[in-house]
């Protein structure tokens, strides 16, 4: 299948680089960040990656197959030396890599060029709302980078495909998603067999090498500090019958959707592109049927049933997506033909001062970072104040604020390491204490909390406040700490961290 070539990269860079502005243009600190900066930094303090938990009171000593913990020293080092702003940078590296990789596998597909850059920057939006600072950083980065070496493999034959090999070696000890690159590398080979055994000499070829490349890239992952047991942390993580309940981008897309239709539809916007471009591709695929890219083809289709299975894959989704969108758009659009001159670029001049202004109003250049929603800063505030010390029943994804700021004076139940660490009895308790489900108050008599800290309105908040053996030591807009004792001599403060509009106001990391 051998396509005329246009390249992204020569023939239009702006065009990529007003793509990379865009993919980092969603800059916000997740509650997932405080943990992995924690994490990092003892890491690189000590020379020693924590294997159990020491975090907190209802899993001490817990075994801790940390997944992760290269993300989290590269996460702590970039920000050690550069704050915020090399938290922003290391986004902005893996980010660049990721849209370069996929602009060489769209330019493999001998797409018009209209289409190739259309494309590009519709991916690049579609993927910037999960493009944040967090270990699936690693994971989209890498899932482009295979899905490159399929692309050239398909359309253009015989990828140099061993590098691979080294980079899932990193990628097991980045994040946990290179189960993700095995399964569309697998994915991939079984159609390319099937499409040999069907008399296709090449496909077939091709078929071995990738068959043989991926049991080396699985081989590798086992080069990690805890070897084997990776595998089983990772499973786990993905089998975890609760993670659902307690993370939020664990919920089915359609789910997500109808949640945001009733309570902000205003950020439905985000899934508008990426909905779009999985629309867009069963459109083209319908209209040029070519099943020469059959392996490119299954492989976006399953992730694109991933994305609708859990949120979190939306970005992998994308990225699987646009190669064979590119190729089967442009068939459509074509009348079958590939087409080689460029038909048309904006102006470089036009895409430069785009792709600056995306970046100045997207803040890529900022030292502030800004956090997804806001965090207890009142609460922690009066708790520093008081000198308060001991176990806390924090909200979910308030833990790991709560032990980057507070150190040593606080334990805490839970935190957004969740399944990691904590038992699935320990998170379903969690559930349904905080979701105010049958049983839910048996969380506070079986653990020695000598603290709650709980979203004002949430059905946790209520279980407490109508609790007798708590009191209410401070609440304001976002936050009400709950102590089983008293503070002398002071009574329940009511602070306020709201805005004009009276609403809890923005927060920023750290």
């Amino acid at each position: 299948m051998k396509a005329q070539r246009y390249s992204l990269l020569s023939a239009s860079p702006w065009t990529v680089i007003l793509s990379i502005a865009l993919a980092t243009a969603d800059n916000f600190a997740e509650p997932d960040l405080w943990i992995h900066m924690l994490t990092g930094q003892t890491t690189l303090r000590t020379g020693h990656i924590p294997r159990f938990d020491t975090y907190s009171y209802s899993a001490v000593g817990a075994p801790w197959h940390n997944h992760e913990w290269l993300s989290q020293v590269a996460l702590a080092f970039f920000y050690a030396h550069l704050g915020v702003f090399g938290l922003k940078l290391l986004k902005l590296i893996c980010s660049s890599i990721l849209i370069v990789v996929l602009a060489i596998g769209i330019s493999a597909t001998g797409a018009a060029a209209r289409v190739q850059r259309l494309t590009l920057i519709l991916s690049a939006v579609a993927i910037s709302t999960q493009m944040q600072f967090r270990p699936q950083l690693f994971t989209f980065m890498m899932i482009a980078v295979v899905m490159m070496a399929l692309a050239i493999e398909v359309y253009r034959g015989r990828a140099v495909l061993w590098p691979l090999i080294p980079m899932f070696t990193l990628w097991a000890n980045f994040h946990g998603g290179y189960i993700v690159g095995l399964g569309a590398m697998g994915i991939a080979a079984a159609v390319m067999f099937v499409q040999g055994w069907f008399g296709d000499a090449d496909r077939m070829r091709s078929a071995w090498r990738l068959g043989l490349i991926t049991v080396g890239c699985a081989a590798a992952t086992v080069i990690n500090p805890f070897g084997v047991g990776l595998w089983f942390g990772v499973a786990h993580s993905v089998g975890d019958p609760l993670i659902r309940q307690v993370i939020a981008d664990w919920v089915p897309l359609p789910k997500m959707i109808l949640t945001l239709w009733r309570s902000s539809p205003i950020e439905l916007l985000q899934y508008a592109t990426p909905i779009l471009l999985f629309a867009g591709f069963a459109g083209a695929v319908a209209l040029a049927p070519d099943l020469g890219d059959a392996a490119m083809l299954a492989v976006a289709t399953i992730f694109i049933g991933a994305a609708f299975y859990a949120t979190r894959n939306v970005a992998i989704g994308v990225i699987a997506v646009a190669i064979p969108l590119a190729r089967h758009a442009g068939l459509a659009l074509e009348g079958g033909g590939a087409q080689q001159a460029d038909d048309g670029d904006l102006p470089a001049a036009l895409l430069a001062i785009c792709a600056i202004a995306v970046a100045l109003v997207g803040g890529t250049l900022s030292n502030r970072l800004k956090t997804w929603k806001p965090m207890p800063t009142g609460a922690l505030a009066f708790m520093q104040q008081h000198k308060l010390h001991g176990n806390l029943l924090p909200q979910f994804e308030w833990g790991s604020y709560v032990l980057w700021h507070m150190g040593d004076e606080f334990k805490v139940y839970i935190d957004p390491r969740g399944e990691l660490v904590f038992t699935d009895k320990q998170e379903g308790d969690y559930a349904r204490f905080f979701y105010g489900m049958p049983g839910s108050e048996q969380l506070l008599e079986a653990y020695p909390h000598d603290y709650v800290l709980m979203g004002v309105n949430t059905k946790g908040a209520d279980l407490v406040k109508k609790d007798p053996h708590w009191h209410l030591l401070y609440s304001d807009q976002t936050a009400a700490l709950f102590g089983r004792a008293e503070i002398p001599g002071v009574g329940p403060v009511v602070g306020n961290v709201g805005g004009p509009d009276g609403k809890a106001a923005a927060t920023y990391f750290p």
